[in-house]
């Protein structure tokens, strides 16, 4: 960004973020409710036992992280390497599937458990349609990944149950090339106030014409105002918030959906 712009940047933010908290909310009764990263309070995030502890639940969707292997694989990992989330080290597209499924998933507290690094095959496996899965590819550089999710969609008739999103315009825009029938969602921090910018880790115009294919609008919760969430609806959007911790539990909400790391305090 250019040093004569940053001002003005971080001048709209900052009115964004003041208004975090702030405004009237036109609260919807019961939203969907994701298991973010599987269910990130329930188990290691991204693993099977947290997203088979979710669906126990009764979650609507079950949301992962997915990156693509040195050997073609699509794993489910959310950061690029794997030194946070397991006792393993090296990053995920450096190692085979082979090699990923050495290492232990770690606890929250950093403790190493029996999960290993599902795929997404074993993902879906174990869904088997009980709930949706949103898919959030991680890897936006990496050709590869709209196929081979495709493929892995394929082999498990997942068309129904699955949908994809991206902060990538490249990556949602290779899916649509790819004719895909699962919805396809677009992920963004915030949209600036009086322009139609939004910013997803750059600055992009917000054009219906443009998402004419994205079905949902996956806004951050500090930035999900009225105005934004009204104007998305009334062009035919759906409407997800991203990320609630433990402590949004009681917050109301004015979307279709939350993602959440605690769905067991969203759900009656």
């Amino acid at each position: 960004m250019k040093k004569s712009l940053l001002p003005l940047f971080c001048f709209l933010l900052a009115m964004q973020l003041v208004g975090c908290s702030a405004g009237k909310v036109a609260v919807v009764e019961r939203p969907m409710v994701i298991a973010h990263r599987g269910g990130a309070s329930l188990g290691p995030e991204n693993s099977l036992m947290a997203i088979e502890s979710a669906i126990a639940l009764g979650v609507d969707a079950v949301e992962v992280d997915v990156r693509l292997s040195a050997d073609g694989h699509v794993v489910a990992m959310h950061d690029k390497g794997v030194n946070r989330t397991t006792d393993g080290k090296g990053r995920v597209n450096g190692l085979s599937l082979a090699q990923l499924k050495k290492f232990s998933l770690l606890d929250a507290v950093g403790n190493k458990t029996d999960e290993r690094i599902p795929a997404l095959d074993e993902v879906l496996e174990l869904v088997a349609g009980r709930c949706r899965v949103l898919i959030e590819i991680k890897d936006n550089d990496s050709r590869g990944i709209e196929p081979a999710v495709v493929d892995a969609v394929a082999r498990h008739s997942a068309w129904d149950w699955v949908a994809v999103q991206s902060f990538s315009d490249k990556v949602l825009e290779r899916f649509n090339v790819l004719g895909v029938p699962f919805p396809l969602e677009k992920l963004f921090v915030f949209k600036l106030p009086l322009v139609p910018y939004i910013f997803d880790g750059t600055l992009r115009r917000l054009s219906m014409d443009k998402y004419d294919y994205v079905s949902s609008f996956n806004v951050h919760k500090c930035f999900a105002r009225d105005g934004l969430v009204e104007r998305l609806h009334s062009a035919g959007k759906s409407v997800k918030i991203w990320t609630f911790g433990k402590d949004d539990a009681s917050r109301p909400v004015n979307a279709d959906g939350v993602i959440v790391d605690s769905p067991q305090l969203w759900l009656p």
